[in-house]
């Protein structure tokens, strides 16, 4: 198997291109320990917040690192928010997210076939 089977290990750019925001009680506190590190958050409003270094867009999210050997990875992986669990580079019907396939082929990768 293949370090890069996953393809966002070799791709990284839904991190790198939109506002990643979510609703503010997904922040680590007391009552919810397992949430996103306060540190790595801007608030935006009241109730929401966005990843630290996406508040633009275009600009990578402060919890993605990259180096050759492992690829991107998301380095609060087990508490990202809701946003990143959400979107995957495939659908559960099978069929590719769109605005994973137009960031790939923007990167010069290779587009995702569907999975049958």
């Amino acid at each position: 198997m293949n370090l890069f089977d996953n393809p966002c290990f070799e791709c990284g750019a839904c991190c790198q291109h939109f506002r990643v925001s979510f609703y503010h009680g997904e922040v680590a506190s007391d009552f919810y320990p397992e949430g996103v590190p306060p540190e790595m958050v801007t608030r935006l409003d009241a109730n929401k917040v966005c990843m630290k270094g996406t508040e633009k867009g275009s600009s990578p999210c402060v919890a993605l690192t990259h180096a050759p050997s492992t690829g991107y990875r998301c380095s609060i992986y087990v508490q990202r928010s809701s946003t990143c669990r959400e979107f995957n580079t495939h659908f559960s019907n099978g069929q590719v997210n769109p605005d994973c396939q137009r960031l790939r082929i923007a990167r010069g990768l290779k587009e995702l076939d569907p999975i049958l």
